[in-house]
């Protein structure tokens, strides 16, 4: 039986080869046996089509980042979760806006959001933790969305971590 880590590596290349090959359909992309796989772990078959269509598209997120990404999230749905789905999906209207700002840093309260989203597993299928926006925001701030996500994951007042963390990660003024 295949660890996590090689199902899910493989599982990207598969998703990856079907998009470059027109496949559009999320749940196209799995066997009903990968579906229960990705359920099992917390993930749907849209997260694994968004990020197969990012990598095609942008050359990014990369699969080694898609495999540390989904293990959070497995980790939380595990343990925090204790293997319950979310009791309701947020809506991308529920979202921040992308120019909302925690203390000047536009962005922020988005990313936030939709990641904490992400690990309860309540995000809806509209949007993406680790869209190219999401890409952008943590590559100015010299940060991965693995890494950012483990911060949401253990920060408790989400805010004041990530306030501190991104300015952390900030390039030096030139």
């Amino acid at each position: 039986m295949k660890n996590d880590k090689a199902h899910l590596e493989d599982l990207h290349r598969l998703a990856v080869a079907a998009y470059r090959a027109g496949e559009r359909d999320p749940d196209a992309l799995t066997a009903a046996a990968d579906g229960a796989f990705l359920a099992s772990i917390g993930l749907s078959a849209q997260v694994l089509f968004d990020y197969a269509e990012d990598f095609v598209r942008s050359d990014e997120p990369d699969c080694a980042t898609f495999v540390r990404v989904a293990g959070i999230r497995r980790d939380f749905f595990h343990g925090a979760r204790n293997r319950e789905p979310a009791a309701r999906t947020v809506r991308e209207d529920e979202l921040p806006l992308r120019e909302n700002e925690w203390e000047g840093i536009a962005w922020l309260p988005r990313i936030a959001a939709k990641a904490r989203c992400f690990l309860e597993g309540s995000l809806c299928r509209e949007v993406m933790y680790g869209c190219s926006g999401d890409r952008a925001f943590l590559r100015k701030y010299n940060l991965s969305l693995p890494d950012f996500l483990a911060a949401v994951r253990d920060s408790e007042d989400d805010r004041k971590t990530l306030l501190r963390l991104v300015r952390a990660g900030s390039p030096p003024a030139q």
